[in-house]
């Protein structure tokens, strides 16, 4: 059966196409939230809020548009989401903790097992606009097209985007990662993946 079957039995009603469907999806979905909120636990939350609300809204999929890109953008609105209330929290502990040592969270094993740590440090560093575009581009795979789709902007602004989230993280490498400057970032100037 192919994907645009099971959307038009989704949008039918039928739950288990639909299941199937968002299923054929989830390892690509629960990265992207890994990614962004790099935490296993609010990832995993943010891609079951996420299945759910694409569930819900099915009706008003496009079936002409590709399923992934939709489907991702609405993971990363809710990682986006997660990502910012924890902060709110976090924000709101730090400035009622006296004298406590703020904690760092601890990266997830997903995130220990990439080979660059040193790179996931400095693109942590990086706002989560500049983060998602990277992301998206270059740890996913996605085409330019399909970033855009997945964002809600046009193709020219997912590539000034990336040209100027690339050119902060050269930046912030220079500055604080330089054990990184030869062997990753001269890969990104000729448009292969960091890692």
């Amino acid at each position: 059966m192919t994907e645009q079957d099971l959307i038009r039995r989704a949008k039918a009603g039928n739950r288990a196409a639909a299941g199937e469907l968002l299923n054929a999806h989830a390892t690509q979905a629960y990265r992207l939230a890994l990614h962004i909120v790099r935490n296993q636990a609010d990832a995993e939350d943010a891609t079951q809020t996420a299945f759910v609300k694409a569930f819900t809204n099915l009706a008003r999929f496009d079936e002409r548009r590709p399923f992934a890109p939709w489907l991702l953008r609405i993971v990363g609105r809710e990682a986006l989401k997660v990502l910012r209330a924890e902060r709110t929290r976090l924000a709101f502990w730090q400035r009622h903790a006296q004298g406590a040592e703020s904690q760092e969270t601890v990266e997830s094993a997903v995130m220990v097992r990439v080979e660059h740590e040193e790179l996931w440090r400095a693109v942590n560093r990086l706002k989560d606009d500049d983060r998602l575009v990277l992301t998206l581009s270059f740890f996913m795979g996605l085409s330019e097209a399909d970033v855009a789709e997945a964002l809600g902007i046009k193709r020219g602004t997912v590539k000034s985007r990336k040209h100027n989230a690339l050119a902060r993280l050269r930046a912030l490498v220079e500055r604080e990662f330089p054990e990184l400057q030869h062997a990753v970032l001269e890969r990104t100037e000729s448009g292969g993946d960091p890692r």
